[in-house]
């Protein structure tokens, strides 16, 4: 029942306050009352699958005006649950496939979502340099293992997006779910509550003109806090 519900209010939502969500980022220059429709239909959703979430560290992600957040990925549910933490729609790179679903992929355009083509690198890339070109008001998010993962271990990061973000000078903000997967998993539709912790770990401050192998240290170094954010995320998750 908990299943049905949750995925007729996302199509109820997007079908009904969609249309106006767009219109509102389009014509409202701060973009509060769009930012207040984001949060209603972020806040249903969860209260709808029965999330508890637990933040630690939450703090950090108000230090810095703009930043990079940089987390794993377990499943659609991490979206939702970072949006009700940040309060905002931070700008995330999301899979070209989604903005063709009709009314929802005008409103990821009106969010300022970056458009990326997995197939194609370059084209993926030259998707976030024309963004960061144009202005990005809000956090950015990058899931660098590029798809959610089954079992929920850490995948390797791909290059492209991060080293191309590196050049922004932002930090980047290390943090990692746990109990995403078990609300909904991949591969599957249906949502169940569950306790979920989101670590959030010290940011890590990158200099522009980084040469490659400096970039793949930085890339490590990323891996290894967010893998220590989930684990601690974990940890948090059991204990609680």
């Amino acid at each position: 029942m908990r299943t049905v519900l949750f995925w007729l209010s996302c199509g109820a939502i997007v079908l009904f306050l969609g249309p106006l969500f767009i219109i509102l980022s389009h014509v409202e220059r701060e973009r509060k009352l769009a930012m207040a429709l984001a949060k209603f239909w972020v806040w249903t959703l969860i209260r709808i699958s029965g999330v508890e979430i637990k933040v630690v560290n939450g703090e950090v992600l108000k230090r810095y005006p703009q930043y990079i957040v940089v987390s794993n990925h377990q499943s659609y549910m991490d979206i939702f649950v970072l949006i009700h933490v940040l309060g905002k729609i931070p700008h995330f790179l999301a899979k070209k496939e989604l903005f063709r679903i009709p009314v929802f992929g005008q409103a990821l355009r009106a969010a300022k979502v970056i458009e990326i083509d997995r197939e194609n690198p370059d084209r993926a890339v030259e998707s976030i340099r024309k963004a960061l070109h144009e202005g990005l008001p809000f956090p950015i998010c990058i899931f660098p293992e590029g798809t959610r993962s089954v079992d929920g271990r850490l995948q390797p990061f791909r290059k492209k997006g991060l080293n191309l973000l590196m050049e922004t000078g932002l930090p980047f903000v290390p943090v990692a779910f746990y109990g995403t997967r078990d609300v909904m998993p991949k591969g599957s539709l249906k949502v169940k509550p569950a306790p979920v912790c989101l670590y959030v770990g010290e940011p890590l401050l990158v200099k522009p003109g980084l040469d490659a192998s400096e970039k793949d240290r930085v890339r490590q170094e990323l891996w290894n806090r967010v893998y220590h954010c989930r684990q601690e995320a974990e940890r948090t998750c059991k204990t609680h």
